[in-house]
């Protein structure tokens, strides 16, 4: 999408609609069927936009025709880069063995999970004491729509162009990585006799990140 790169911008969108299954594991030693389920690197849906704006101020360019020197060197040369990403998160897998007597389908909170309540617990035995030691498992690993916190992360950087020579070049880099600081927060506990039981207690990305640069072509 978006003009060529000759009219001084450009704008790339993508779109992926997916599903990744596996059967690799048995759900109980003793089985001889695999478990069907959800791969962990199972992205419902992603989107990617990507765009690269060459400003059109200073010489030689659309606006800049007359310019002064000192007028050209401060306007002129800037380039704008950003990468959007979105995706949904990865299906969460329940490993320890667990007592549930609620309703499968009303695990998954969709827009009401928070950090502090990332799935329903209501219908999970939590008593340590009423754990059951040795048994036949048959619920599944995962429940359904329960999944890790998706992905939404902005990169952008902006370069200014220093013309030294015809064939050299300088260029000051600004990058902003996660540049709208969205924190990215490690899947819940999943682990029903544990006190953070449907909470996340921690961060998996880092936050903003601004690196400044420079860069000299010949």
């Amino acid at each position: 999408l978006g003009e060529p790169v000759s009219q001084g911008y450009t704008l790339l969108a993508s779109y992926t609609l997916s599903k990744l299954k596996e059967r690799v594991s048995y759900l109980n030693d003793q089985d001889t069927v695999y478990e069907e389920r959800l791969n962990g690197s199972d992205r419902r849906q992603r989107v990617v936009f990507s765009g690269m704006w060459d400003m059109p101020f200073g010489k030689g360019r659309r606006f800049g025709s007359g310019w002064n020197p000192v007028v050209n060197a401060v306007l002129g040369g800037w380039l704008a880069t950003g990468i959007a990403q979105f995706q949904t998160g990865g299906p969460l897998n329940f490993d320890a063995n667990y007592l549930f007597r609620g309703d499968r389908n009303s695990v998954a909170l969709g827009a009401q999970e928070n950090i502090d309540r990332w799935f329903n617990t209501d219908g999970f035995e939590r008593t340590a004491a009423r754990q059951l030691s040795n048994n036949y498992r048959t619920a599944p690993r995962q429940f359904p729509n329960v999944r890790g916190q998706g992905l939404n992360l902005w990169d952008l950087s902006v370069i200014k162009s220093f013309q030294i020579r015809e064939s050299v070049r300088l260029q000051f880099r600004t990058e902003f990585l996660n540049a709208f600081n969205h924190p990215q927060f490690s899947d819940p506990d999943r682990t029903p006799t544990n006190s953070n039981f449907g909470r996340s207690t921690g961060q998996g990305n880092l936050p903003r990140n601004i690196q400044l640069a420079l860069k000299l072509i010949f």
